[in-house]
């Protein structure tokens, strides 16, 4: 179908109903809710995705790339054939760990609570809490224990007191049965986690495997560093040499939070699209001011030989001008100021308070596409009825009204 002669009188229409102030107010509204509701979706997402991303960057700064785990036993049996397999795919920073829940005890106070404990690098220790111009440390000892503020809070003790850690096990004796503990002092304090999995208090490896019993066998292996998108080759790589393994990535770690943040972008996108589908009904009072207007030149137009389609095809091409130039205008306002906002940082926070020095803005080409065909696809279904009402006008009867 021939097009350009229903696009050049809808051009006309147009540019003729600035001459008649109602009509070409309506049109102003119309145009301008579109825009300011592509503008506030794209602003919105824009930081949505920008505060996403940082907690993603952190995700992968301190969430371990790879996390190997026993399947079917507590302990990975041949940790170094693992390790130097990971090596061998590019794999640098690999940290074999012990972690197990042991129930921890303060004499002084009385006080017990369960404790998820972890081994820790003896050449990446935890960092301790600063607080006032202070470490909240001591000098290590052979039988230290690092304890976060909750925990510690918990127990009622402080920097320097001792904590007793009974482990899930019993060990045979002259008098039966009895648990496996030992007596620690706390030498640091950690800052508090906000994850539920996060260890509560951390002792070093051989330490460790000596409480939980797992003779110096890892429950896990982390492996940090390198690129995430190289995550799932080395996955697939070391599944099927370790059928016996459990092999995670990142995004498996972290799947529950991901859903989450893929949750509420969706429910923003939804919501605040709303504010577009109202800007699209202000679309059918326009149209219809307009189609009043120039019955009889529909009329003439049907008289001439045009369609019910053409007439049709020419009212839905007035709402997508109308579209088109309201989505442009709204591209232009949300991305510009996103853009504008993001790169001279001009909404900061405190650094002390928050994880982050300013809010950021990120432009993502998936949202800007998804807000285009909504915005644009709204409009053409908003012109829908009143094109429909137009183009089955009578001519006869549209020509006698002028």
């Amino acid at each position: 179908m021939n097009l350009r002669w229903e696009f050049g009188v809808a051009l006309r229409y147009l540019w003729m109903a600035r001459k008649r102030a109602h009509t070409a107010f309506l049109s102003l509204i119309s145009t301008l809710g579109l825009a300011v509701g592509v503008a506030t979706l794209l602003i919105s997402l824009a930081l949505l995705s920008g505060l996403q991303g940082q907690i993603k960057s952190r995700l992968i700064a301190s969430s371990p790339l790879l996390l190997i785990e026993p399947a079917g036993r507590n302990t990975i049996a041949e940790p170094q054939e693992v390790i130097a397999e990971s090596r061998r795919h590019g794999m640098s920073s690999i940290q074999p760990t012990v972690s197990g829940i042991a129930w921890g005890t303060s004499g002084e106070t009385g006080r017990g609570q369960p404790l998820r404990l972890r081994s820790y690098d003896e050449q990446a220790r935890p960092a301790a809490e600063k607080s006032f111009g202070r470490e909240w440390q001591l000098p290590d000892q052979d039988d230290s224990i690092y304890l976060t503020r909750d925990a510690a809070a918990g127990l009622g003790i402080a920097l320097g007191d001792e904590v007793t850690a009974v482990a899930p096990r019993t060990r045979l004796t002259p008098f039966g049965a009895v648990p496996v503990w030992k007596r620690y002092v706390v030498t640091r304090l950690l800052p508090p986690v906000l994850d539920e999995e996060s260890p509560d208090g951390w002792l070093p490896f051989d330490e460790a495997s000596r409480l939980f019993g797992t003779g110096g066998l890892p429950t896990s292996i982390e492996i940090y560093g390198g690129v995430s998108e190289s995550a799932e080759r080395v996955q697939q790589k070391l599944a099927a040499r370790f059928p016996d393994l459990l092999v995670k990535t990142w995004r498996e770690i972290n799947l529950p939070l991901f859903l989450a943040l893929r949750l509420e972008k969706i429910v923003m996108f939804a919501t605040i699209s709303l504010i577009i589908f109202v800007a699209a009904l202000n679309l059918i009072s326009s149209l219809s001011m307009m189609i009043v207007e120039k019955r009889p030149q529909v009329g003439v137009l049907r008289t001439l030989g045009a369609s019910e389609q053409g007439v049709l095809t020419l009212f839905l091409a007035v709402g997508l001008l109308i579209g088109l130039l309201g989505t442009a205008l709204g591209n232009l306002f949300g991305l510009g100021l996103s853009w504008i906002a993001d790169h001279y940082q001009l909404i900061s926070l405190p650094g002390d308070i928050y994880y982050v020095s300013y809010i950021p803005f990120q432009i993502d080409a998936a949202d800007v596409l998804g807000v285009n065909v909504i915005a644009i696809t709204l409009s053409i279904l908003a012109t829908w009825y009143p094109a429909r009402i137009a183009s089955r006008l009578d001519p006869i009867v549209a020509i006698r009204d002028e």
